[in-house]
């Protein structure tokens, strides 16, 4: 008898592999002894599209036209996000913007990196072969970008189903014509970005094949090169199914970097389809303090000065952004280098609001960043902090802007 493990958080497989996948996208290495979880890394598209394909799973009803549903669903999504790490492709963008969207026959690798939840929450492997097609065909529907879901969802179903990597193998060697008696090593040296399911999910199935648990897959995918973090995305999620394992490090990383509304979708896929949840991360406000004095930042961490219009950075905070985090002299409006401009000097309090609202919107369409506000507005502007913290109010609910101590005693109240 076939017995199906749930002891993992189902989805998290792939959403890790996005995650450590994401900054060798564009600046491959064809090493494994990378360090493994780094500030700058983050979820992408990948990632929102997956947790999309899990929520149209969730919410689909047998009255429902699926195509419809699954097409408002990673619309939703994609428009509540839409400037995610790495973006979103071309076409796939034309598609989200399109007032009547339709397939676009593409062979793309974007419908087997967001097929995983079909693997995790299907029945049969026949019913994974169907969802997998009806998830890929609304944009990927070439035979390639359907044949890519397919393999994809199939072997998830698979791994955790209780079949070892030689069935899962020949099963999708003898199903979608793949070459999978390969190893790592050979396609390593001559392998290149490449976008298609046919150059992309027969790799990222090598990396599983040739890996001994979750962690060395995820080294394994990332270093042949390529498409990062959509190889490490696809071999994620059958790594974590036929491992039935993760490290508890990788998914609190993980979870930590995801906004709470995304963890609520992974988690009520777990509650549904009886996988392990995982815990909420703990973001209470002490997290959220800006530091009283910045010297330096990391990667992914950016200074929220006070301004004025004409980009004069002579003093204060400002002088402070122009010398050491990027800050453009004559610019005096926005993101500069590790450094935001808000501007506070022309004005009332009324007139910097408009730019207050303008840079909130800026940091959630941006969660790879993490925005350090300083005391806009309250050292040269004048400004006191009882009439500038009222200002941020909806930023107590960004999760990456970091507000002064001063103002979370204000905004308390």
């Amino acid at each position: 008898m076939i017995t199906d493990h749930k002891n993992y958080p189902a989805l998290i497989g792939a959403i890790a592999g996005d995650t450590i996948g994401s900054i060798y996208e564009f600046n491959n290495t064809k090493r494994t002894d990378f360090e493994l979880l780094q500030p700058s890394m983050n979820y992408t598209d990948d990632s929102l599209m997956t947790l999309a394909v899990a929520d149209w799973l969730l919410n689909r009803d047998p009255q429902d036209d699926d195509a419809q549903l699954l097409t408002n669903t990673m619309r939703y999504w994609a428009n509540k996000y839409p400037c995610p790490m790495g973006g979103y492709g071309g076409g796939f963008h034309r598609w989200l913007l399109s007032p009547s969207p339709k397939p676009y026959n593409s062979w793309g690798n974007g419908s087997a990196m967001r097929v995983s939840a079909v693997g995790y929450a299907a029945n049969t492997l026949e019913e994974a072969l169907q969802l997998a097609e009806t998830s890929a065909a609304i944009t990927h529907n070439h035979p390639e970008g359907i044949k890519g879901a397919q393999a994809t969802a199939a072997a998830i179903f698979m791994a955790r189903t209780g079949n070892s990597k030689e069935e899962i193998r020949n099963y999708a060697e003898h199903h979608f014509g793949y070459n999978l008696h390969r190893t790592c090593e050979e396609i390593r040296p001559n392998y290149h970005f490449d976008e298609s399911c046919q150059g992309t999910v027969p790799e990222a199935m090598v990396a599983f094949f040739d890996s001994q648990d979750f962690e060395s897959a995820m080294r394994l995918a990332v270093s042949l090169g390529g498409d990062s973090d959509t190889l490490a995305c696809i071999t994620g999620g059958i790594a974590a199914a036929f491992y039935n394992d993760i490290p508890q490090g990788i998914v609190e990383y993980v979870a930590n970097n995801l906004p709470t509304d995304l963890v609520t979708v992974v988690n009520h896929f777990c509650s549904q389809y009886g996988y392990k949840t995982i815990a909420q991360p703990s973001r209470h406000r002490g997290d959220r303090i800006t530091p009283a004095r910045i010297t330096n930042l990391k990667p992914n961490e950016v200074f929220v000065f006070g301004s004025n219009l004409a980009g004069f950075h002579g003093g204060g905070a400002a002088h402070i952004a122009h010398a050491k985090f990027g800050a453009i002299w004559g610019q005096g409006v926005g993101m500069q280098g590790q450094s935001y401009a808000i501007p506070t000097m022309q004005g009332g309090v009324e007139t910097i609001k408009p730019f207050v609202d303008q840079f909130i919107d800026y940091a959630r369409q941006n969660p790879i960043y993490r925005f350090y506000v300083t005391r806009i507005g309250c050292g040269i502007a004048g400004f006191t902090d009882e009439e500038i913290a009222p200002l941020f109010r909806e930023a107590v609910d960004v999760e990456n802007i970091c507000l002064p101590t001063e103002w979370w005693a204000l905004l308390d109240r």
